[in-house]
């Protein structure tokens, strides 16, 4: 019981997107399937997006699935689709311009 009260649970990027308290962010809809591939509602918080960029290339990062060609270029292709979305959503964070 005493342990219990002081515990703390680590936070996901979409819980921590979900409970942030930052004004809301107008994201233009082109940026939406940029979000909904990190794993994240529209108008995330740049450090949720991070954060959850971070998780998503832990997992398909191309090193991890070297076993064989074929897992290799799949996860080649699903990493660099992660990056690209990230590099898009914190280039409109931080210009306010679509690329």
């Amino acid at each position: 019981m005493l342990g219990s009260s002081f515990r703390r649970e680590k936070k996901s990027a979409f819980t921590a997107a979900r409970t942030s308290t930052a004004e809301k962010v107008c994201v233009p809809k082109e940026l939406y399937s940029d979000f909904f591939r990190l794993g994240l509602r529209p108008g995330a918080p740049l450090t949720a997006c991070k954060s959850a960029q971070r998780d998503l290339l832990k997992v398909h990062h191309p090193d991890r699935h070297a076993e064989t060609y074929l897992s290799w270029k799949s996860a080649t292709e699903i990493a660099s689709s992660i990056n690209a979305s990230f590099q898009r959503i914190s280039y409109w964070y931080k210009t306010g311009i679509l690329d």
